[in-house]
């Protein structure tokens, strides 16, 4: 009997004393990531990318280089504000990160020319004709004069 009443016992704790103090250890369950990327998006330019699963919340390493917005629950914009490579993390409504991705912002416009002039960059986009485009990186004097000349002829 003793046999007997010690294995009802040792049935009934043995899961307990594994699972600690809080109950039964509850199963994580891993949810299968979106294969994305790596994003590569133009300066300036923003594209969609469209999720598979409920975006719930999105994380993005430096926002000095990307911004990411998400429109709808499956849509997200991304838009190059400056060259180079962050990272960017999706989750889902459950909480689990679905897509690990890295945003690449580049230039790679076939209609942009740089002019190097004594060491400046002089940008330009030649769509049909070259017109003054500045972008990072550019000659200061110049980037600030086409921006300024640009602000005042939208007032």
């Amino acid at each position: 009997m003793k046999h007997i009443l010690m294995t009802v016992l040792l049935s009934v704790a043995a899961p307990l004393a594994i699972a600690g103090e809080g109950g039964p250890v509850q199963q994580v369950i891993e949810a299968p990531r979106q294969e994305v990327g790596p994003v590569i998006v133009q300066l300036e330019e923003s594209i969609p990318l469209i999720m598979s699963d409920n975006i719930a919340g999105i994380s993005i390493g430096t926002s000095r280089i990307a911004d990411v917005i998400v429109h709808d629950q499956n849509t997200l914009f991304v838009t190059g504000k400056a060259y180079g490579s962050t990272s960017l993390h999706v989750i889902d409504t459950l909480g689990n990160v679905v897509v690990d991705t890295t945003i690449h912002v580049v230039d790679a416009s076939p209609t942009r020319l740089r002019v190097n002039r004594a060491g400046s960059d002089y940008s330009m986009d030649c769509t049909p004709n070259c017109q003054a485009s500045p972008n990072i990186g550019d000659n200061a004097d110049y980037y600030q004069s086409i921006i300024s000349q640009a602000r005042d002829a939208g007032q």
